[in-house]
């Protein structure tokens, strides 16, 4: 369906209503998907307490509330306690950028897809000239290789069991489940975008990238992305895909933000990710941009 373009015109408050009006009249929405990291979350890493309330009116609604991230499940866990959907039934989740998805009652896996071992190897050698920090997540742990204390650091406060090697070398992974791997460098996006140009036509084939937090070239098997993960819950969940909602702010959001009926992107959200977007909040992710969201399209 074509995306309803809205300006950002604060002086013009008919035009921005006349807009949401019509997105309410089209969507019945009954998903949201949220991403968590400057969309959800606070810099310290929890929910402000607007988004926690409008989650909950929300769910009082009948609509469910799906975080859609590229953390790893056991990241997700204190947050999952916070928004009340912590092992709950039929209540889901969405990790690795929609290589898992698990119902949240006793972290049952509905859908993995990972990247093979021999695919894996390939660009995780690519990634030993270049100057970034290398993370391989598996289903249990985060692996750094070429280690950035700083993300060393960042992971360890999202509550990830994280293994460190010194040896650049992925042999010991052998035998693991490989679910996401990263190429980490703050404030080096034109860095990682030139690392992206330079291995995409030797893996299009293979993988999917994308990019995240300013810091992070995200890589997944081929076809996994969130826009594949809110496909799938929709299937899962007989829901029809024009009822669905996506909140983001980053450029692995995109998928997500294009395949669900209505696409959110938080005031705080990249300007190129704007673009697509059927809404912009006027509000940022620590101001409560997804409660803006639900309040709008669902709650209201």
């Amino acid at each position: 369906m074509n995306k309803i373009s809205i300006p950002i015109i604060k002086n013009n408050l008919y035009i921005k209503m006349k807009s949401i009006e019509e997105i309410k009249k089209n969507h019945n929405i009954k998903l949201v998907f949220s991403d968590l990291d400057e969309t959800l979350l606070l810099s310290n890493q929890h929910v402000p307490n607007n988004n926690i309330e409008a989650i909950q009116k929300a769910r009082e609604k009948g609509v469910k509330f799906i975080i859609t991230t590229g953390r790893a499940f056991d990241m997700i866990q204190v947050i999952l306690e916070e928004i009340k959907l912590k092992n709950l039934p039929n209540e889901y989740s969405i990790c690795y950028n929609g290589g898992l998805i698990i119902e949240n009652k006793d972290n049952k896996i509905l859908n993995f897809k990972g990247i093979p071992f021999d695919v894996a190897n390939r660009i995780f050698k690519y990634g030993e000239k270049y100057d970034v920090c290398v993370m391989i997540f598996t289903l249990d742990s985060v692996c750094f290789f070429k280690q950035d204390p700083i993300e060393v650091e960042r992971k360890k406060k999202q509550n990830v069991k994280i293994k460190i090697f010194d040896d650049y070398d992925l042999t010991p992974l052998k035998n693991e489940k490989i679910a996401k791997m990263m190429f980490a460098k703050l404030n080096q996006m034109d860095y990682l975008k030139k690392i992206r140009d330079e291995v995409e036509p030797f893996f299009k084939d293979d993988l999917s990238i994308s990019f995240s937090s300013n810091r992070y070239m995200e890589i997944n098997a081929k076809g996994i992305d969130k826009g594949f993960a809110v496909k799938w819950m929709c299937d899962y969940l007989k829901i029809d895909i024009k009822d669905t909602m996506a909140i983001g702010d980053n450029y692995n959001d995109v998928s997500m933000i294009e395949t669900a009926g209505v696409g959110i992107v938080v005031a705080n959200g990249n300007d190129d990710v704007k673009k697509i977007a059927s809404y912009v909040c006027e509000k940022t992710n620590s101001e409560g941009g997804v409660m803006e969201a639900l309040e709008k399209f669902v709650i209201n």
